[in-house]
Parts: C-alpha cells; structure tokens; sequence
C-alpha cells in the first residue's frame, strides 16, 4: 500500500507529517506520489481562509476523473486543525477526518492493523510540541476555537522525549508552541534544564509572543550555552490602529524597544518574524509603518502573509474590503524588503 502527505500551515504539522510518514514506513507502507498513492493524508491548517480552501481544492483534484475517464481509486483522509463546520464540510465530501494519534481510529479507516501504536519522528532537527491551544485570542486567528486553550506537557515528560531524541543522535531541539514563553511550568527553567543535558546539540524554539518576552527569558538566551541565539517574535503590523484591531497587546514603540532590548543583550542576535498584509482597515499609512519597523529591525527573515477573513474569529465581521491585488503588492514589497526576493 502506498502512502502521500501534504502538510498545509505551521510548523507543528510539518512535525506530525514527518512523524506519521516513519509510523507507515515502519508498518510496511512505501511513500509515493499523491497520483499514484492508496492514501493521502493532509495535514490540515484552519488558521487563514486561504488554507482551508487550499484543503477543499486539494480535495476536488485528488477526487477528480483521470483522463481515461476512470475515477481515481486512493483514499483522502484529512486531519489536524479544522473547526469542528470544516470537519462536516470534509465528510460531506466523501473524505474521512482522522484525530491525529488516533491509531484505533486510524485502523478502522484505512482497514489496516499496525503493531506499533505510538507515532515518532525523525531527522537531524526534530520538534517537540510542549504546549498546545493559545489564550490569546487575536481577532484574526481561529487556533483557539480549533485547538482550545492553552495546555503545557509536563516538563519531566518533554525533558525525557527531547533525552531520548539527544541519544538518538538528534542535533536539534526545536520546542513548539503558540506561545512558548506562557509555558505552565516555567519556560526558562525548562530551557535551563533541557541546555543541563550531556550531548552535542543546539535548543532553539517558536513562537514567542512580544507581550510574554521577560527579561529571563532574554537572560536564559544570553547565558545557556545551546540555546540558539534566535528569536521568533511575530510582529504581525507596524501600525499601533491595526495592531490594536487584531487585539495585539502592544504598540509598535514597545516592540522596539523590545528588539533593541535583545540586541544589547544578545550578541549577533538572529530576528525573524511575523507579519500579516491586506488586515481589514490597513491604510497605506498603516503598511508603510509596518516597511519603516522592517528597515529598522532588518528581520534576517520574514514569513508574510495576506489576510484572509476566517469564519468564527473576531475579525471575520470586518470584511475584506482590500483588494487580492492590493495585499499581493504588499506582499511582494515587504518580502523584498526583508527575504531580499521578488
């Protein structure tokens, strides 16, 4: 039986693909391409419009006729983060929706049994997830209607998953979460203890956000050894309107501040960031703040996204009042501006 994964939106799917891939390897599937494969799994991201249609698409063409006029014969199942009106949408289609780690459920889908029950992963630079769900609430994010609040992993847990994986040969801790500095059980001591571990490897993590930035945490990056000197800290708008219409809790002068506050601190600090273009409302004004924080800033990269309004959030009910064309302008300059790319 042959197996495809397509892993749409953030970090934590690229994670779980990478980790279902070596679970149906190591239970006898061979990996191939979505046209000749059994099944095809999508990782799915509900967070922006954009990606859900990207799934719904996937969808249409997989199921499409071949040109001999056949109906294609491999299996859909779609799982990760999707609202419980997109899961129905899903199976409307003919498509099965599987809760990732469900190996039961899993079984009964595909009509397969599998020895192994437990999903791992591999490679030199490995994730681990040690929270999950967000507070926060920002008016254009659907993650914490999809994935609930937030919930911290026991910290002996996450020190022995990322021990096993050290002694593996891993070289890369990279830690996960929506917010990863509102950790339960004190994110700096779990950096401290983690960077206490024997072995030759390097910590890094994402995201942060800029509200929960503390000063231990910029100490712990400064001081512990394997810890990368990077930080993720999403941006998001340079205007102080839009900012407080996506219900991000500070302004463009504390952001940097904040930056400046970590370069002083942290020699040859890498900076990358989050930044979303087309928000309902964003003036030509309003964008050009958000250029003049990137020409201060010199983020070493950027992940640009256009605004895509997301049924459920809080900033569904402003509209889409600009233009596609419009946010791809923006787009294009921010992301030449920042990534040195057209």
């Amino acid at each position: 039986m042959k197996f495809f994964i397509e892993a749409i939106g953030c970090q934590q799917n690229g994670y779980d693909a990478s980790r279902l891939a070596i679970f149906l390897k190591s239970a006898g599937l061979f990996e191939s391409s979505a046209e000749e494969s059994d099944i095809i799994f999508i990782l799915a991201c509900s967070v922006r419009q954009t990606a859900v249609d990207r799934i719904f698409g996937r969808i249409r063409n997989w199921n499409a006729k071949s040109p001999s006029g056949k109906k294609t014969s491999h299996q859909i199942i779609v799982t990760s983060c999707l609202t419980p009106d997109d899961q129905k949408k899903i199976i409307e289609r003919g498509v099965s929706y599987w809760e990732f780690g469900d190996i039961e459920s899993l079984e009964k889908i595909i009509g397969e049994k599998f020895n192994n029950r437990t999903i791992e992963q591999s490679s030199d630079s490995v994730y681990i997830p040690i929270m999950i769900g967000c507070n926060n609430f920002c008016s254009y994010c659907i993650v914490p209607y999809t994935r609930g609040r937030e919930r911290s992993r026991p910290a002996d847990e996450v020190i022995l998953e990322a021990s096993e994986l050290i002694k593996s040969g891993k070289k890369q801790i990279i830690l996960l979460g929506q917010n990863v500095n509102s950790y339960e059980f004190g994110f700096t001591k779990l950096l401290k203890d983690l960077d206490d571990l024997p072995g030759d490897f390097v910590i890094s993590f994402i995201s942060n956000h800029p509200k929960d930035m503390t000063a231990d945490v910029i100490e712990a990056i400064v001081t512990l050894s394997k810890v990368k000197k990077e930080i993720h800290l999403p941006l998001q708008s340079g205007s102080d309107r839009i900012l407080k219409l996506m219900n991000r809790p500070y302004s463009s002068k504390q952001y940097l501040e904040l930056i400046e506050n970590c370069k002083s601190k942290i020699e040859n600090l890498l900076v990358t960031t989050d930044i979303i273009v087309g928000f309902p409302g964003e003036t030509e004004e309003d964008f050009q703040q958000t250029v003049d924080i990137c020409k201060k800033v010199e983020f070493s990269l950027a992940y640009v996204n256009k605004y895509s309004p997301r049924k459920g959030t809080v900033a569904y009910s402003l509209g889409d009042p600009i233009s596609w064309v419009e946010k791809q302008q923006r787009w294009k300059i921010l992301n030449h501006l920042v990534n040195k790319k057209l």
